[in-house]
């Protein structure tokens, strides 16, 4: 499912919002202007995710809107529906229409994103990709056309949120793990940081862990099945994402131990994760500001676009990645409830590698050329 937008710098008109499937929402622009005027009309941003009923991925497309409409181009929102076929053959068909796409994605599995990026390099487009790629797959191997890889060190949320579950109930007891896509990297980082994270409690035992596929409903029915399965042993819960956590919680709430049974998310930071968390419903989650995330990639692949950037002048670090990212208890959740305004969401890409933190894979940079 794709929706167009036609956005306008200083817009000043009614939006209508539309349901469709999936829950995503288009926004249909109002208003025209001569793209000749400004240069962009030969330019299509895309911004493309799972899912608009995951916060997440809602805010990451939110920020896209606005970067797009801060600087007058279209901007077409992609919902995959976890579906990699259907991820590919949605940009293809866009990739066809002959405009220059501007394309900032989530893929789906690390092996999609080969093809994506192959098909955007051989377009003439440019691409910036988050979270999922092959270990030993580089925007530098393919091409210009792959501008950049952007992720977020899993491991580190993982760790950090495993760490503050085990302190929340005692350093003892019993957890239980949701994962999610077993097959995207990210998921298996966070996975194997909490592993190491709740090892710092000797006195924890994970009695289970079940993929979930970032999805909220897997996520309420699998901790059902274990809450029924391993009773009074389960003492908290941790999930990869806010999503899967707030599944988790429904679930504990159902059983009426909301508070009592420890919930930890490892990513997201979404409202409804922030107030459990003030509630203390919940323990934890981690922001990697999705608004940021939707912006940033179409604000480097613009750059490129217009000129401001060459490609071939990036060092690798600009090419590859880990952007800052911040732990949220109940000390700090206030201050992330309130969204950004457009305005914050542009200026904090106007200089889209600002938030580098360090590369994802250090080795590479022996090999800077």
């Amino acid at each position: 499912m794709s929706h167009t937008h036609h956005v306008r710098p200083l817009r000043r008109c009614a939006t209508l919002a539309v349901a469709a499937a999936l829950g995503a929402v288009a926004l249909v622009g109002c208003g025209s202007q001569d793209d000749s005027a400004t240069g962009t009309g030969d330019l299509l941003m895309v911004s493309e995710v799972r899912s608009l009923t995951n916060p997440y991925e809602a805010a990451w497309v939110e920020g896209s809107k606005a970067y797009a409409e801060s600087v007058g181009v279209d901007l077409k929102v992609i919902v995959y529906g976890g579906d990699s076929q259907n991820a590919l053959s949605q940009l293809q068909s866009v990739l066809a229409t002959g405009k220059k796409v501007l394309l900032n994605i989530n893929p789906n599995t690390s092996a999609d994103t080969p093809a994506i990026v192959r098909a955007v390099q051989n377009s003439g487009g440019c691409a910036v990709t988050q979270w999922s790629k092959p270990a030993d797959l580089h925007p530098w191997d393919v091409g210009d056309g792959w501008a950049s890889y952007v992720s977020y060190d899993g491991v580190k949320e993982g760790a950090d949120t495993g760490d503050v579950l085990g302190a929340s109930i005692g350093g003892q007891g019993g957890v239980i793990a949701i994962q999610g896509l077993l097959a995207n990297d990210i998921s298996k980082t966070r996975y194997q940081g909490f592993t190491e994270g709740i090892a710092r409690h000797p006195g924890v035992v994970v009695l289970d862990n079940q993929p979930a596929d970032f999805d909220r409903n897997k996520a309420y029915t699998t901790t059902q099945t274990l809450l029924n399965k391993y009773g009074d042993k389960v003492n908290g819960i941790w999930a990869a994402t806010d999503s899967m956590a707030l599944g988790a919680l429904q679930a504990v709430r159902e059983k009426g131990k909301a508070g009592q049974i420890k919930v930890a998310s490892a990513a997201d930071a979404t409202p409804e994760g922030l107030e459990a968390i003030e509630a203390g419903e919940m323990v934890s989650t981690y922001t990697t500001d999705p608004y940021f995330n939707g912006a940033m990639g179409l604000a480097i692949c613009h750059q490129v676009a217009t000129g401001q950037l060459k490609v071939s002048d990036l060092s690798r670090l600009q090419r590859e990645f880990y952007v800052d990212q911040t732990l949220i208890t109940n000390d700090n959740a206030a201050r992330y409830l309130e969204r950004p305004t457009d305005q914050e969401i542009v200026d904090s890409v106007r200089d889209p590698f600002s938030r580098i933190v360090g590369p994802i894979d250090p080795d590479s940079l022996s090999n800077e050329e």
